[in-house]
């Protein structure tokens, strides 16, 4: 396993990557738990959610109370080059919805199950919110 000081040689688009599989995942796997949506629907939600303007609010909620390390590695991640952007998103959304994800990515590289559970809940409780 890699510790998480090693997940700084990784580009943040590439722990980003990572990091969207696993959100896209565990947002689609909650939400097909609710056995009476049809999957036309369960894929508008998921997309709601996992949307760079949802992800954004998310990042600005979980910030503040994450630790020194988390916070460098999104802050990092945010301020990478990126030349992509979300169609419906701001510049600044999509950078903060890329380091969101570079941070569940490097949690999910590293192995630490625990930690990457406990923000997946906050992210999916807040970007509910938005549906």
């Amino acid at each position: 396993m890699m510790k998480f000081d090693e997940v700084n040689l990784i580009k943040c688009t590439t722990l980003a990557y990572v990091g969207d599989s696993v959100f896209s995942l565990y947002v689609r796997a909650k939400l097909s738990r609710d056995l009476t949506l049809p999957t036309r629907e369960l894929m508008r939600n998921s997309a709601r959610i996992v949307s760079a303007v949802v992800q954004a609010r998310i990042f600005d909620k979980l910030f503040p109370d994450l630790s020194e390390e988390e916070q460098a590695l999104m802050t990092r991640c945010k301020n990478a080059h990126v030349t992509n952007k979300a169609k419906n998103a701001t510049m600044l959304e999509y950078k903060k919805a890329t380091a969101l994800e570079g941070l569940l990515g490097a949690l999910y590289l590293i192995g630490d199950r625990d930690r990457l559970s406990e923000l997946l809940k906050i992210c999916f409780e807040t970007g509910a919110q938005y549906e």
